[in-house]
């Protein structure tokens, strides 16, 4: 894989080919912006590059080095992410049962194969110490050839506090030629003392056009899905693609039913909803209903606005134009915060139920300007 795997991002290349030229390069680097819009996938390029025999900033990709790198199997490369809690004393994966090591060992092929694959396991509880402390041993190590040993750390806004503190006193005390790259949605959820000992490269959201030409250059990919999907992802090429594979988007009617459930004054009605929602017990299901909601309300704003012309689901407008009418008051622009907020709750292993109730008593007084109570 070449740079021209990571979507967009033109100045983050370019600033870090100007480092690598340079050879000015960090001990601690924080890649910080959305989900899916290439942090991982900068990061483990730039370790493929520092690490190529070929010397060039555009990776050979076939020495040794870059096949190990590329596979994410490399003992100058090491990966930490959230994980299933267990204590903190063991190493990472030590207590991991057989069907844990093999979801583990299967993430990380997937991640070799899409770097814009999430990094984290099923029922993961964050990155904690244990994985943290990893880190020394690794420093520890050095393997034999030209290069940096890098540490990317995936998803550093998910750490417990006992995990911040000890990278903070890795990153107090930098060893040797390590490169520690962390990604971070949301750089605020880290401590000001980890960010003041990182340099800092913000990745801005993708443009609609750069996703769908990145779909569209994939061949398991409908063209029409692929549009719809690049409009309503947001910026995040990852969540597109889950939306273009899966034809674009939940059916419409269920989001139509499950908001019929948010404007009635039925509790049981609701929690039935709810209920059927969450029946797989899937976070990415939820989120790919959630972004479906989020564009209904996107069209009943485009409505409202007398952009009717302009539907992301075109094919559905007689509806969203009937709840629209019906619903004047409805402030769109606000249950899309809410809708995005809750999005970024449901990677924070809090309570889908409790989360999924109290959204349904906001959108609805984002409807009705009315309160419910369940």
């Amino acid at each position: 894989m070449s740079w021209d795997t990571v979507i967009g991002q033109q100045r983050v290349k370019n600033l870090l080919r100007s480092q690598f030229e340079s050879g000015r390069i960090p001990h601690a680097m924080l890649f910080h912006g959305p989900e899916g819009s290439g942090k991982d996938a900068a990061a483990l390029l730039f370790a493929r590059a520092l690490n190529c025999r070929a010397g060039g900033f555009e990776p050979c990709g076939s020495c040794p080095d870059c096949v190990g790198m590329a596979a994410l199997r490399h003992p100058r490369l090491k990966l930490i992410f959230p994980m299933p809690s267990k204590d903190d004393e063991s190493s990472a994966v030590d207590k991991f049962t057989e069907a844990e090591l093999e979801e583990m060992n299967a993430l990380i092929e997937a991640k070799a194969d899409n770097l814009y694959q999430p990094l984290g396991m099923a029922k993961a509880a964050g990155i904690k110490i244990s994985s943290v402390r990893d880190i020394r041993r690794v420093a520890a190590f050095r393997a034999e050839g030209r290069g940096r040993t890098v540490v990317l750390v995936s998803g550093a806004d998910r750490m417990n506090s006992s995990a911040a503190n000890a990278l903070l006193k890795t990153l107090e005390e930098p060893t040797g030629d390590l490169l520690l790259i962390l990604t971070a949605s949301r750089k605020e959820a880290l401590l000001p003392t980890i960010i003041s000992r990182c340099q800092l490269l913000r990745f801005d959201p993708l443009r609609e056009d750069e996703i769908r030409d990145a779909l569209l250059r994939l061949d398991d990919i409908d063209p029409a899905n692929g549009q719809v999907a690049a409009q309503l992802a947001g910026g995040s090429f990852s969540l597109a693609l889950q939306l273009a594979r899966e034809g674009g988007l939940v059916r419409r009617d269920e989001v139509l039913q499950y908001l019929r459930a948010v404007v009635t004054a039925n509790p049981q009605r609701l929690m039935d909803s709810i209920q059927t929602i969450l029946a797989g017990d899937d976070r990415q299901v939820l989120v790919r209903f959630l972004v479906a909601v989020a564009s209904w309300f996107r069209d009943v704003l485009a409505v409202q606005s007398g952009a009717a012309d302009r539907l992301l689901s075109a094919d559905f407008r007689e509806p969203i134009t009937k709840f629209a009418e019906h619903y004047p008051d409805t402030n769109s622009s606000h249950a899309i915060d809410e809708i995005e907020y809750c999005i970024d709750l449901v990677g924070k292993n809090v309570h889908l139920v409790n989360l999924m109730i109290v959204l349904s008593q906001r959108l609805r007084r984002c409807i009705t300007q009315e309160g419910l109570v369940v």
